[in-house]
């Protein structure tokens, strides 16, 4: 059976002639967009006439394109159904600078709608009829099934539901759950829990090559698991993190105490510093690569020029006369490639 999603703020052109310069845009960006996912089947639906559309349509999943102010409205009048909000084409383009981390936003929601349209489609009516009531919770139903998931013996439901609530969507519901559920977790663990806690929120540090495990530490009878920092190109902070060994049933106060031993955050000040970490790193890629785009741009014109001439400081063996080559060109490339792949494919797609 075929999954619908309705999507809410857009209504295809049937013809352009005649239509506003911004229209056509408009509709050329949404048409290129929703052909490069699998939604499923679409139908469109304007902000006067969705309840209409809803009704006849059924969705199991609806979109809402550039107006939060109904994602109440549109949640209250149809509940069994999935709810995404994300940017619009006049958002998309209103500033230059800012459209390309918009796009990137956006791709992630239909991404994440698309892996949801293909598990529905496999699993047929019952996976369907399980996310129709999942998406019908009220806030306080939808947080104790979250909250039964996590403190079950069931280590796969466990894991879909920790997935769940750290995906980064745009459902305000599932942000406020997971504030509250990091909060209430690490207040009610004992020492063996947040020890948990805390080496989950290193791994995320971990995953972005922010930090790295080392050998565990032992102070008289307690054990350290110890981590080491990085900046962001890889290279050493000479910083290193100390979280301590906990055990079932210890008094969450005496496992806090031990903490401030090495001045060890607290599980939710550790989990939003990891998430700041990666947005600071994400910035600082994207910042790099704006600098390496021109230069790449220029040794393609004339793969002879100097280092010198291209405004890039060299390291040994290589001097400021030598050209753009070898590591020094391939590191250049390889970080393009995979912080800013459109830009690396804009320059080096004829290669």
């Amino acid at each position: 059976m075929e999954v619908k999603t309705l999507i809410i703020g857009y209504i295809p052109l049937n013809d352009v002639n005649g239509q506003k310069p911004r229209k056509v845009r408009d509709d050329a960006f949404y048409r290129e967009l929703f052909g490069g996912f699998d939604l499923g089947e679409i139908h469109f639906a304007g902000f006067d006439d969705w309840k209409m559309k809803v009704d006849e349509v059924d969705p199991l999943f609806i979109v809402i394109l550039g107006n939060d102010y109904y994602g109440h409205e549109v949640k209250a009048y149809k509940k069994d159904a999935l709810l995404y909000t994300t940017f619009d084409a006049r958002q998309i383009f209103y500033r230059k600078a800012e459209a390309e981390d918009k796009k990137k936003k956006q791709h992630e929601v239909f991404a994440e709608l698309e892996l949801h349209v293909k598990k529905m489609r496999e699993g047929g009516e019952k996976e369907i009829e399980s996310l129709r009531k999942f998406a019908a919770l009220s806030f306080d139903d939808l947080y104790k099934v979250f909250v039964k998931a996590i403190i079950g013996d069931d280590e796969k439901l466990r894991k879909e539901a920790w997935d769940l609530l750290m995906t980064n969507n745009s459902n305000s519901d599932l942000l406020w759950m997971r504030m509250k559920l990091i909060c209430e977790t690490w207040e009610h663990a004992d020492g063996k829990g947040k020890e948990e806690f805390l080496c989950m929120a290193m791994e995320q540090e971990i995953e972005e090559g922010l930090a790295y495990k080392m050998e565990d530490f032992t102070e008289g009878e307690q054990v350290y698991h110890q981590y080491a920092f990085r900046y962001y190109d890889g290279s050493e902070t000479n910083y290193i993190r100390r979280v301590p060994y906990g055990f079932k049933g210890q008094d969450k106060y005496t496992y806090e105490a031990i903490l401030k031993q090495y001045d060890t955050p607290i599980g939710p000040r550790m989990l939003m510093e990891a998430g700041q970490m990666r947005s600071a790193k994400e910035e600082w890629a994207k910042e790099q690569c704006a600098k390496f785009v021109p230069i790449l741009k220029l040794w393609k014109e004339d793969p002879k020029k100097s280092m010198k001439e291209l405004g890039v400081k060299p390291w040994y063996p290589y001097t400021e006369d030598d050209p753009l080559e070898g590591r020094e060109l391939e590191g250049f490339k390889e970080f393009l490639k995979k912080h800013d792949p459109l830009a690396f494919a804009a320059i080096f797609i004829e290669e």
